[in-house]
C-alpha cells in the first residue's frame, strides 16, 4: 500500500498550511546558490561559484550568469538584464533577487514566450535594463 493514503487521512480536516505568507520561507525554496547569492548582494561582498557571480562595486552589486550581466542592485533600486538569454535559469536567478531585495509581489514570468515584470499593479513587458525602484 502506497503511503500518501494515511498522510492524507492524518490532514483531513485541518487547515493547510499556506507557506508563501512569508519572505523567509521563500528565502529557503531557493537554490543554494540563490541564497549565498543574495547573502552577497545585501553584505556588499563579491561571490563566485559555478555559473553565478556577484560583483559589488561601490555599493552596487553586479550578477552575472555564464559571464553575462542579468541585474545590477544597488540602495534604492534593482535593473534587470536578461544577459541575451531568457532562460529557466536567468528567470530563476532574477526572481530570487526580486524576492529579497525587491518589492512584494515582483517576479520575473514567461507567457506564450515572452517575458513580464509582474508588480501589485499588474505586469509590464520584460525589457534589458529595465530598472525597479
Amino acid at each position: 500500500m502506497a503511503p500518501w493514503p494515511s498522510y492524507i487521512g492524518h490532514m483531513r480536516g485541518r487547515e493547510r498550511p499556506t507557506p508563501f505568507t512569508t519572505q523567509s520561507f521563500l528565502y529557503t525554496l531557493m537554490r543554494k546558490i540563490e541564497r549565498l547569492m543574495n547573502d552577497a548582494i545585501t553584505n556588499g561582498s563579491d561571490f563566485k561559484s559555478s555559473n553565478t557571480q556577484v560583483v559589488t562595486i561601490s555599493d552596487v552589486s553586479f550578477v552575472y550568469l555564464h559571464g553575462n550581466h542579468i541585474a545590477s542592485v544597488g540602495n534604492d533600486f534593482i535593473q534587470l538584464f536578461d544577459g541575451g538569454w531568457q532562460s529557466v535559469t536567468t528567470k530563476s536567478r532574477l526572481n530570487a533577487i526580486l524576492a529579497v531585495h525587491g518589492l512584494p509581489g515582483e517576479k520575473v514570468f514567461a507567457k506564450n514566450f515572452n517575458w513580464f515584470v509582474g508588480q501589485r499593479g499588474g505586469a509590464i513587458p520584460f525589457f534589458n535594463g529595465m530598472r525597479l525602484a
